[in-house]
């Protein structure tokens, strides 16, 4: 056999390193001084209030003090266990399904608009500044 011997492989050669491209120049909209900027409206103006935070924290305020409550006593307890023991799918009524669903939606679209009462007198009172 007659081999020959091969020369090692040489690297490839490196690609020259990319063009630094400057970035570009950022336009400022309004003042520069530090004085001028501090005075702008938009450094003046107050965090906003979200409300939608605060009433659904409100409502789920409620539901864990509820809960907590049927909890806290054995016979509270005991009473919402038969309760729900005596529920049965045959004795579903359409009328009593529709009406919880009614109710349920009605709750809904009352913190809802509650929330979106609060939002329009926030940026009116805003506007009015």
């Amino acid at each position: 056999m007659d081999t020959e011997p091969t020369a090692p492989l040489s690297p490839a050669p490196l690609a020259p390193p990319p063009l630094a491209l400057a970035p570009p120049p950022v336009a400022t909209a309004g003042p520069t001084d530090a004085a001028a900027v501090a005075a702008s409206p938009a450094a003046l103006a107050e965090p906003r209030v979200r409300w939608a935070g605060i009433v659904w924290g409100a409502v789920f305020a409620m539901l864990a003090g509820f809960a907590l409550w049927v909890l806290a006593e054995a016979s509270r307890l005991d009473a919402v266990r038969e309760w729900l023991r005596s529920l049965s799918p045959a004795d579903l009524q359409p009328g009593w399904v529709i009406g919880v669903t009614v109710l349920a939606g009605g709750v809904l679209l009352l913190i809802l608009g509650g929330v979106a009462l609060l939002r329009s007198a926030q940026l009116r009172m805003a506007v009015e500044r």
